[in-house]
């Protein structure tokens, strides 16, 4: 049939599975071809960015959309493991292991580097929400 399934697990021994997509097929959207993957991936990108976004608060919403005063709305996704690899840097500069507690905010360019260096995904928004 050309259709590729993923199994997600079994049931007793009944495989349970989702379709994953259809095998070589190309899309065409607005003359621009395309895979289903991308496609889905791009879909992807807008639902978290709307969720995101949807779940901000009255404040967010009008410092954003009318004074400008928050700018556009980017996500950075990082590997597992990278902030036990930020505490690790902090605790090499001298901070306490059992004191140590993930900052909210980061003035130096080196602890920074650490989360940038593990991002997977970026997700970005320069459109204001509504309202």
């Amino acid at each position: 049939m050309g259709d590729i399934l993923q199994v997600t697990g079994f049931y007793n021994r009944a495989p349970q599975f989702k379709f994953a997509r259809r095998d070589s097929m190309v899309l065409s959207i607005q003359v621009e071809a395309t895979t289903e993957e991308y496609l889905l991936k791009g879909l992807n990108h807008v639902t978290i960015v709307l969720c995101l976004q949807e779940s901000f608060n009255s404040l967010y919403r009008e410092m954003r959309s009318k004074d400008g005063s928050i700018g556009a709305l980017e996500v950075r996704v990082v590997q597992q493991g990278t902030f036990d690899s930020l505490m690790e840097y902090f605790i090499s500069r001298g901070a306490s292991e059992s004191q140590y507690k993930t900052p909210l905010c980061l003035n130096s360019s080196e602890a920074l580097a650490v989360l940038e260096n593990n991002v997977c995904a970026r997700f970005f928004s320069d459109k204001s929400p509504p309202l």
